[in-house]
Order: C-alpha cells, then structure tokens, then sequence
C-alpha cells in the first residue's frame, strides 16, 4: 500500500531503529516496498538494505535530492518519506492506517513532541508530492514540502 523513502548516507547506525518498526506493516502488507535513496554508503548500509530486501536508489546530494530520487522510483500511491535522521515514533502505525481509511487522500505528517514539533515523516500520495513540486534542495525537505501541502496536510497523532 505505501512505499517507505529513506534519504541514506553512512546511516548503518539510525537503521536498526528504525526497520524494526517496519518490519510489521511490511509483513501485514501495509508497507510494500521500502527505499534507501543513498548517497554513497560507505559503511553497511548497503549490506542492511540487501539483507532487508530493500531497493536502492543512487542519488547524489542533500536529503532533499535523496527523497526526490527515492520518491520518484517508489511505485505506490502512498509514500511515506522519513527525514535525514530516519526517526519513527514506535506507534506510528496506527494513525497512518487509520489515516489512510478515512482520510480522503490528504497528506500527513509525523511529527517529534509538542506543539510545534519539526517533522519527522510525510505521509502523502505520489500525486500530491508532484502537484506540490516535490522535494527540493535545501535545509529541511520535509519541512518545505508541507509548506506546499498545507493547508491540506493534517498532523497524525501518535
């Protein structure tokens, strides 16, 4: 149903806590497909992206040209895109399913604690993120690319 996009560079370390929590909406097929954008690992990442049957996209540049390139190769209607520093909140599965059945194909966002919480994660359909221009290059990708969301984009509760 939605492909996960992770912008990667050397990022072995942030991986392990992140896959774990999707390993669970992959094998119930809510996440069918994930996407390291890498930006020329040198350290396992690659070798924890073959291990975990993700796909790799090479793509040169700041998270922005990374999620550009991940997003372009996903293939379903939903993406999910991840920041640079690849965090999840453990409970984010719920109101991404619960969003996904009755949100009329808005886009969301995760995102951290309080109120003006920066975003961790951009939930929106392929055809939403090409209508908003997508990502771009620069500080803060997924920041900007709420900004062309909104006022449709609504925040997830987790």
């Amino acid at each position: 149903m939605i492909t996960v996009v992770l912008p990667t560079h050397d990022s072995a370390a942030r991986l392990v806590h992140v896959l774990p929590l999707l390993v669970p909406a992959a094998v119930d097929g809510l996440v069918k497909t994930v996407v390291f954008a890498d930006a020329g690992s040198t350290d396992a990442t690659l070798a924890i992206a073959e291990d975990s049957g993700a796909r790799v996209v090479q793509a040169a540049g700041d998270a922005g040209e990374r999620l550009a390139a991940g997003c372009a190769a996903a293939k379903s209607v939903w993406i999910l895109a991840l920041g640079e520093d690849l965090v999840l909140p453990e409970a984010w599965r719920t109101p991404v399913e619960a969003h996904l059945a009755g949100g009329g194909g808005k886009p969301a966002f995760i995102a951290a604690p309080g109120l003006f919480g920066r975003p961790m994660a951009v939930l929106a359909s392929r055809e939403a993120v090409e209508a908003a221009g997508g990502f771009k290059v620069g500080a803060e990708p997924l920041k900007a690319l709420l900004g062309r969301l909104k006022p449709k984009a609504v925040r997830l509760k987790v």
